[in-house]
């Protein structure tokens, strides 16, 4: 980050965000694989849950306008799908049968 190798070669590249300085600390990171996902927050950052719930939904206005640049969707059409699968995971660890909580 900031001019320095990646962490990981997979990791999402920072290039063309001079604005992030050291004043910036990142909150998230997720990952995918074929197999399962991986979650990691930092809540010694964002001590606030209703503060990271809202960091949340402006990620899903930013990734909705980002998928839209793409022309594979309009931004509101990923906006919906995006909430979609956001309120089936939701119903998902929720319910009350869930053997298997994501990460």
């Amino acid at each position: 980050m900031f001019g320095r190798r990646p962490e990981h070669p997979h990791s999402v590249p920072l290039t063309g965000h001079a604005e992030l300085d050291d004043r910036y600390h990142e909150v998230a990171r997720f990952w995918v694989s074929t197999e399962r996902s991986f979650v990691l927050v930092a809540p010694d950052v964002v001590n606030s849950p209703a503060l990271l719930g809202s960091l949340l939904v402006e990620c899903m206005h930013t990734a909705a306008a980002g998928y839209a640049a793409t022309g594979s969707f309009s931004e509101e059409e990923a906006l919906s799908e995006l909430w979609k699968g956001f309120d089936e995971e939701r119903s998902r660890i929720e319910s009350p049968d869930q053997t298997e909580r994501a990460s």
